[in-house]
């Protein structure tokens, strides 16, 4: 009994200096970016520390937005962000420093707007609230949230082929403006 316990305890003190061995290291590049894909993980909960561009120095700061199914949008211009410079659309993906994750809190009451679709169907437009939270792009830390009300807005694209479909509004240009401002600008 005295030696199977002695055992245990060895074994215990071992496992707990590897582990605590293992801790306190600077973490080292995990990722390459050299595609938009590899930033649009952050969105789906992966955190691993990057090549993209550090969230330093003066602004603007360049942010990857990223749309609600941002997985079947994926492109690092926003059509809706078009016209707003390369801080909004930033030339590649290795200078974004930020991204924008736009996740939905749900849909609410029938706004009585259609939304009209290249295929010449239509589909009724219902409230949404998003949250959109960003982070750095280059270690996944969270910098901050931001909430949208989104009313009016038509998806860019939605499947409209089942009998009376319907859409969620989503964010619209200004408004993804005024809630990420302060982080591409924040000095």
């Amino acid at each position: 009994m005295r030696i199977r316990s002695g055992h245990l305890i060895c074994s215990a003190s071992l496992l707990l200096a590897g582990l605590v061995g293992c801790g306190g290291k600077e973490k080292e590049i995990d990722e390459q970016v050299t595609k938009v894909s590899d930033l649009v993980g952050l969105c789906s909960g992966r955190h691993s520390t990057t090549t993209a561009a550090a969230y330093t120095g003066a602004p603007p700061h360049p942010i990857l937005v990223v749309r609600p199914q941002g997985s079947v949008q994926n492109m690092l211009e926003n059509p809706r962000l078009a016209g707003l410079g390369p801080a909004w659309n930033p030339p590649g993906p290795a200078t974004v420093q930020l991204v924008a994750c736009t996740e939905s809190d749900g849909g609410g009451a029938d706004t009585g707007l259609l939304c009209p679709y290249p295929s010449g169907r239509s589909a009724s437009l219902r409230m949404a609230d998003y949250t959109v939270t960003v982070y750095e792009a280059r270690t996944g830390a969270k910098v901050g949230q931001a909430h949208i009300e989104a009313r009016d807005t038509c998806p860019l694209s939605a499947s409209v082929y089942r009998q009376e479909p319907l859409v969620y509004a989503t964010p619209s240009r200004q408004q993804y403006v005024n809630a990420l401002e302060p982080f591409v600008n924040r000095r």
